[in-house]
């Protein structure tokens, strides 16, 4: 991961990008130790901005900081995440009533991401899929003019999401399948109904919740 010159400040965010997609799709474990040095390797950068990442994920909440042992991929806990999906769901039900229709075009986008997240899903690729859902939420936050309250709807999203390794990618048609299929989230955009979305909404976010917080509890978190 060589900078280009001038483009050394985003260096450490794309490192923190691609460690917060690891994370949530499992490849780094809670409490596992993230070594400065292979991280540097693994992303062939120097240390200094793979410091500054992990930083920033010190930052959110994703990964803890120890001075005195290093940096440690945060662990789980049942009354941690209910606490952020609590904080999602005050963001989001704020945010979603600011957002305007989508276009035609947007739609058109919109279902295009839809039909290619199935497809993911379908292959198994976690790691695409991750990426390419927040994206796709990511352009129904983006229609609101709010964007702070866009900024910290997608922060909770990424600690919330950091949860869903716990979580099996369903692969195939299934009441978790439904959960993240987004068909009927462009069907209550399309026809401009605020409660349906929001409705939508709400009911995918605590299926998700409910999922994560059964498994917490059968591993005593």
């Amino acid at each position: 991961m060589n900078a280009k010159p001038g483009a050394t400040d985003a260096v450490p965010s794309m490192i923190a990008a691609k460690l917060r997609t690891l994370i949530a799709c499992g490849n780094f474990a809670p409490g596992m130790r993230l070594g400065q040095t292979e991280l540097a390797d693994q992303f062939e950068a120097s240390r200094v901005p793979v410091r500054e990442a992990l930083k920033l994920l010190s930052a959110e909440g994703i990964v803890e900081h120890d001075p005195n042992r290093g940096f440690f991929v945060a662990r789980f806990s049942a009354d941690e995440a209910r606490q952020y999906f609590r904080l999602r769901d005050i963001v989001e039900d704020e945010l979603l009533p600011s957002i305007r229709w989508p276009s035609k075009d947007e739609l058109a986008d919109l279902r295009r991401r839809a039909e290619e997240l199935e497809q993911l899903l379908n292959d198994g690729n976690r790691a695409v899929w991750w990426d390419k859902h927040q994206q796709f939420h990511l352009k129904i936050f983006d229609l609101s003019p709010q964007k702070i309250m866009v900024r910290e709807a997608m922060r909770y999203w990424g600690l919330t999401d950091r949860y869903r390794s716990l979580v099996p990618l369903p692969r195939r048609e299934s009441p978790e399948r439904n959960i993240v299929n987004k068909a009927d989230l462009i069907e209550a955009l399309a026809a401009h109904r605020m409660r349906d979305l929001l409705n939508v909404r709400a009911n995918r976010r605590k299926a998700f919740e409910d999922a994560v917080i059964e498994v917490l509890r059968d591993r005593g978190l």
